[in-house]
């Protein structure tokens, strides 16, 4: 059976439990692909394949953005089955404290022609960041 999707109530977090620890079945009638070059592919990129964890310093880092949640909600209205692992961590401050963050995983496995879409779409946005990378380094080194 092909599940995609699970209803949030008030926009609460997705954890695996919602899933019954079953990681569910994608299949393309379920799940729509981001725009290659946007914010959103390049946030699915790093969570594939499933299984990888992001959290938003390191989202951050590799894009420049700090706005991880609102495109991992995105991804998640498009069909992809996104969990939540919040952490806790003690800070360094002067006074240290607890802060609460969270992890994002692609928690799922993909039907065969999924997959090879998948394969596709991780080589585009490759493919483009490389680009990106290409063109950001021949403007710096023009000025």
């Amino acid at each position: 059976m092909i599940i995609s999707k699970v209803i949030r109530d008030h926009f609460r977090h997705i954890t695996r439990a919602d899933y019954g620890d079953i990681k569910p079945l994608l299949g393309s009638e379920n799940v729509i692909f981001p725009r290659v070059g946007s914010l959103q592919s390049r946030s699915l990129r790093r969570l594939l394949p499933a299984g990888r964890m992001l959290s938003h310093r390191e989202f951050d880092f590799a894009s420049h953005s700090y706005r991880l949640g609102g495109y991992i909600g995105s991804l998640r209205d498009k069909g992809w089955t996104i969990v939540n692992h919040d952490e806790a961590v003690l800070t360094k401050d002067v006074v240290p404290r607890s802060v609460m963050f969270t992890r994002y995983e692609l928690f799922a496995e993909f039907a065969p022609e999924l997959m090879e879409r998948v394969e596709a779409f991780c080589k585009a946005v490759d493919d483009f960041e490389a680009k990106a990378a290409a063109w950001y380094s021949n403007t710096k080194a023009a000025a």
